[in-house]
C-alpha cells in the first residue's frame, strides 16, 4: 500500500469509519494523529491534506455516526404509529446494531461525556449537524408520548439520555465485564439484555 494515498477502492466514508474506531476506543485526546494515519494507511501529511486536522476528522466521524443512527430513528418514524411505538422500534434497532458494532454508540457516548477542546475552550456540537438533530429528534418524540407530553424538555431529555446510556453500557463495557465475570457470564448477560432493555424502554415511555 502506498502510505501517502488511500487503498484502492477505499472511500472517504470508509476512512472516516476507520478513524471512528480509534476515536471510539481512545477518545479524541487519546487517538494521536500518527495512530490515526497508520490506521488509515496514510502518512500524517496525507491525513492532514485529506481532512485538515484531527479536530475536523473527529467532527466528521461524529457527524457520520450520528447520521447513521438518525436514519435508524427516521426509519422507525416512517410508519404512522404512536410515538411510543416509534421509539420502541428505534431503540430495538439501535440495540441490535450494537450487537455487531458497538463503536458508534461508544463514540456518541464520548461526544456526550468528553469535552473536546480547541485552544483551551470546549467545542460545542455544530448547530444543524446530525448529532444535534438526533438528540433534538429523540427528545421531541419522547415529548410527543402521552406520558411525557407535559414534562417539558427536562423530562424528555432525562428519558432520552437514560435510554441511550442503558442501551450502550453492556456492549461498550464488554471487555471490562468479561475481565471481571468471564466471557460466558458476559455473553449470557448480553443475550438477556435485549428482553430487559425492551421492558425498560416500554416502562420509561408508557404509564
Amino acid at each position: 500500500m502506498n502510505p501517502s494515498s488511500p487503498t484502492h477502492g477505499t472511500t472517504r466514508s470508509q476512512l472516516i469509519v476507520s478513524a471512528r474506531k480509534l476515536f471510539a476506543a481512545h477518545g479524541f485526546a487519546g487517538a494521536s494523529i500518527a495512530a490515526i494515519a497508520r490506521e488509515l494507511g496514510l502518512t500524517k501529511q496525507a491525513l492532514l491534506h485529506h481532512f485538515g486536522s484531527k479536530e475536523a476528522l473527529y467532527a466528521l466521524a461524529v457527524e457520520q455516526t450520528a447520521d447513521e443512527v438518525l436514519h435508524l430513528l427516521f426509519d422507525a418514524m416512517e410508519d404512522d404509529r404512536p410515538p411510543e411505538d416509534q421509539l420502541e422500534a428505534f431503540f430495538a434497532r439501535y440495540l441490535a446494531q450494537m450487537q455487531f458494532d458497538a463503536d458508534p454508540a461508544r463514540l456518541l457516548g464520548r461526544e456526550l461525556i468528553d469535552a473536546v477542546t480547541t485552544g483551551g475552550e470546549a467545542t460545542r456540537p455544530q448547530d444543524g449537524g446530525a448529532f444535534v438533530t438526533l438528540l433534538e429528534s429523540l427528545v421531541a418524540t419522547v415529548q410527543a408520548t402521552e406520558r411525557w407530553q407535559g414534562a417539558g424538555v427536562q423530562g424528555a431529555l432525562a428519558v432520552t439520555t437514560q435510554l441511550l446510556g442503558a442501551a450502550a453500557l453492556i456492549y461498550t463495557g464488554s471487555a471490562t465485564l468479561t475481565g471481571v465475570f468471564g466471557p460466558a457470564a458476559t455473553q449470557g448477560a448480553r443475550d438477556q439484555s435485549v428482553q430487559i432493555y425492551a421492558a425498560l424502554v416500554s416502562g420509561a415511555l408508557r404509564h
